[in-house]
């Protein structure tokens, strides 16, 4: 804010800087919160706290629910929770927020192939499989 303040004013003499509103600083601040609160699941998520990492994204994603990377995130926690339904549901709802995004994309085809697999829907696990290599 500091250097835009520069930017726009100059050094032409002392200007006030005017401090953000709630709203203007709610909006600057919920993307790097949301990636500390992404960090904190993921961590918890390594170490085996699946539900504390449930609990961090639940947050993120008040904060930033078109983030594609948080819905995956939820879907992997999902997947590790035995609950493999919802980790594919979790996975499709990243995929129409991932854009032209080809990594997170892949990660959820690949995640998607696993929870079916843990199903036992083997055709469903293959057609995955097959959008992950590239050929639906």
């Amino acid at each position: 804010m500091l250097i835009a303040n520069f930017l726009l004013n100059g050094c032409a003499g002392k200007k006030e800087i005017v401090p953000l509103s709630p709203v203007e600083e709610r909006i600057e601040k919920s993307p790097s919160v949301s990636a500390s609160l992404l960090e904190s699941a993921e961590q918890a998520l390594r170490s085996g706290q699946f539900n504390q990492a449930e609990m961090f994204l639940e947050r993120a994603l008040r904060l930033e629910p078109r983030n594609g990377e948080l819905w995956y995130a939820m879907g992997q926690v999902k997947f590790e929770q035995n609950h493999h339904a919802q980790a594919v549901q979790f996975c499709l709802k990243s995929n129409s927020l991932a854009g032209k995004d080809p990594l997170l994309i892949h990660k959820n085809w690949i995640l998607m192939e696993s929870a079916y697999l843990q199903m036992g829907e083997t055709e469903k696990a293959a057609w995955a499989r097959r959008h992950y290599l590239g050929s639906p």
